[in-house]
């Protein structure tokens, strides 16, 4: 902390002017002796064993003059970081002391106790809130003490190589020609000596493994180190590497997991940062070879113990799980590059056995699809991707999704057949629900966000695409339908409840159909119509007038629901129905509502999962013409609901319930006659 940086800098300026130096030294040289030895007058083999000794020290004048600046500029390279990062480790000591903390010389963290109330004080022991709060500071101060640690161990690596000379005109002894002042370019380099070595199964001690850690914890969103460690294994070189780690970690095992998983970790976001700009030449060159090593088939441990070897994308896929950060464009191309290598190859992706569930989902042995998922993280990326009808078009009618050789025992040997992954379309599903609702599936903390025109596109060209598909609707993508549509509840109550099925803002047939695919799954039928109940409570809280049509339409989208669900599912089977903890997933996706809003949307749902668990304990059968009986106290509470949104103009409550039962009854028919089946 008390160490005078600027030394740095006035060293920095001193080897300066030893380049400087140098330069005086190589005109006077290349002047006085080199530009005579060249000369007519001297001529034969000594002139000749004479000339190319005198041309290798005019190189060494220039070359060390290089060195020199190199180190110059490392010096202040590493005075801007130390600064920086000292800056960083003050702040962060006034904030602990002004939260009440003291932080000694050593960096150690307690309370400041002189500064406590009595009643501070006693608790000091018993509150565990304190000890959080101490063990937060402290944490805060280590990572910024570890962030210089870092950068000094970054800072000696570079002073070390920069004097390495690695050409063979002076026979590795003279100055180098090909120095550079890019700290963590010379980080790059010690980090591919020491995955190379991995990558080829060699052992690494744990001081190396150490060292790669700090290396990618100081440097990954670096984009000179990135590209310096990426150029050195080359795309073959990252996919064997990248196996080799998969390897120890889910084959090997042993007490180094961890490392090798940070490791692994490090090498992906360090690939996300060297990847951002897709307009350079450098990633043109990364994209070109990535396309040869990515159909290339490895061995690897994983797949070897089934006879079989993955395919380059299968390993690059696994390994960009890992990061994050990619840039939308790289995502883009390599999922085209991939799609294009299945076509031209449509068996490309086949292994044998199952890549899902804890022991074989980590994995992409569908890259396309992991791809996809990957994509899912970042909604804009997505929606750009898949607002193409090319696309989508292919991903929803053409693609064989049939990735894994199932196998079937013989008598006297196994044969192998394609199916579906116990994942299909997992990462398709995350994305297409990514890009309709604009939110990452995978943030526990996602916000409900406004539809851009994009989202929108992609919304309408699923939506048209899965009422096509009819029963053909992949399973795998019910549940994430459900939530794009909970997500556009409001749309979705206004189709479902417009009489004048032209004014629908959705096709009422398509609707139908997709709400009648998406009922045959338990959990996605719970999200789906748990979460309208939002929707309907809203649109009766908005319209404050004598007006009954939000009551009405209520029990409109009630029948057209109740009715899907029946042509999807038939007879219940009895279980228990656990359709809140879904339908409370579900609210990430729906706008922020008021708290009487919220209050009624609470209500309402109560009482249908009354209704379902009823239906469920009776084994209630439908008869296709009252079965909106099944959402009996669902109706009762929208009436309640609307009746008490209406003051003082409240009408008869019998009325109300009276009016909202026809209305289901309207619904169910309706309905049924969009859906094409006949009246009963």
């Amino acid at each position: 902390m008390s160490t005078d940086l600027s030394a740095l800098t006035t060293a920095a300026d001193r080897w300066d002017g030893m380049a400087g130096e140098f330069e005086k030294q190589e005109k006077a040289y290349r002047r006085d002796v080199h530009g005579i030895s060249l000369g007519k007058a001297w001529n034969g083999l000594s002139a000749e064993a004479a000339n190319a000794r005198f041309n290798v020290t005019l190189k060494e004048f220039q070359y060390a003059q290089t060195e020199a600046k190199a180190v110059a500029g490392l010096l202040r390279d590493a005075h801007t970081q130390f600064v920086e990062l000292r800056g960083k480790l003050k702040s962060a000591r006034q904030e602990a002391i002004a939260a009440g903390m003291k932080v000694s010389d050593q960096g150690v963290v307690s309370f400041d106790t002189e500064k406590m109330t009595e009643a501070e004080r006693s608790a000091l022991h018993h509150d565990p809130g304190y000890m959080e709060a101490a063990q937060s500071w402290q944490q805060l101060i280590n990572n910024a003490v570890r962030d210089v640690a870092d950068a000094d161990a970054g800072v000696e690596i570079a002073l070390k190589s920069v004097v390495i000379d690695s050409s063979i005109i002076a026979g590795g002894k003279g100055f180098n020609g090909e120095a550079t002042n890019d700290i963590e370019k010379y980080e790059g380099q010690a980090a591919e000596e020491s995955l190379k070595k991995l990558g080829k199964g060699d052992h690494l001690s744990d001081k190396e493994l150490a060292e790669l850690e700090r290396l990618f914890r100081d440097n990954s969103d670096n984009q000179a180190f990135s590209r310096t460690l990426l150029d050195g294994l080359g795309a073959n070189g990252t996919i064997q590497l990248t196996n080799e780690l998969n390897d120890l970690i889910h084959v090997r095992g042993g007490d180094r997991v961890r490392d090798y998983s940070t490791i692994e970790t490090g090498l992906a976001n360090s690939l996300a940062t060297a990847t951002k700009n897709t307009k350079s030449d450098w990633y043109e060159d990364w994209r070109d070879d990535m396309r040869k090593a990515g159909v290339e088939r490895h061995a690897t441990d994983a797949q070897g113990a089934r006879l079989d070897k993955a395919v380059g994308y299968q390993s690059l896929v696994t390994l960009m799980e890992k990061g994050h950060g990619y840039s939308p464009g790289m995502l883009s191309d390599l999922t085209d590059d991939m799609i294009a290598a299945e076509k031209k190859d449509p068996d490309i992706w086949q292994l044998k056995g199952e890549y899902s569930g804890k022991k074989g989902g980590w994995f992409a042995n569908d890259p396309v699809d992991g791809m996809l998922g990957i994509m899912s993280h970042d909604p804009d990326a997505a929606a750009n991707y898949l607002n193409s009808d090319d696309r989508m078009k292919y991903l929803m009618k053409d693609r064989d999704w049939d990735v894994t050789l199932h196998e079937h025992e013989g008598p006297k040997v196994s044969t192998y057949s394609p199916g579906l992954d116990a994942d299909d379309r997992k990462g398709f599903g995350s994305a297409l629900q990514a890009a309709a609702t604009g939110i990452d599936p995978s943030d526990e903390n996602a916000k409900y966000v406004k539809h851009s025109a994009t989202s929108n596109a992609v919304f309408k060209s699923a939506f048209t695409y899965l009422a096509d598909s009819g029963d053909d609707m992949p399973s795998s993508l019910r549940e994430p339908m459900a939530n794009i549509l909970v997500n556009r509840g409001d749309t979705v109550h206004a189709s479902m409840s417009e009489i004048d099925i032209s004014k629908a803002p959705l096709d009422q047939g398509d609707l139908f159909e997709v709400v009648k695919q998406v009922s045959k799954d338990e959990d996605a039928y719970g999200t789906l119509n748990g979460g309208l109940n939002q929707a309907m409570v809203a649109d009766i809280h908005a319209d404050h007038s004598k007006s009954d049509e939000p009551l009405l339409r209520s029990g409109r989208t009630v029948g057209f629901l109740e009715e899907a669900r029946v042509q999807a599912q038939g007879d219940p089977e009895v279980a228990e129905f656990e359709a809140k903890p879904l339908v409370d997933k579900a609210i990430s996706y729906i706008p922020v509502a008021s708290d009487d809003v919220q209050a009624g949307f609470d209500y309402v749902t109560d009482k249908w999962l009354e209704d379902e668990q009823k239906r469920l304990d009776e084994k209630a059968t439908e008869d296709n013409v009252a079965h909106y009986e099944s959402r009996k106290q669902q109706l009762m509470a929208l009436a309640d609901v609307w009746n008490q949104n209406h003051g003082d103009k409240q009408p008869e409550l019998y009325g109300v319930q009276n009016s909202i039962d026809e209305a289901t009854e309207a619904g169910i028919r309706q309905a049924r006659g969009v859906s094409g089946e006949a009246s009963k």
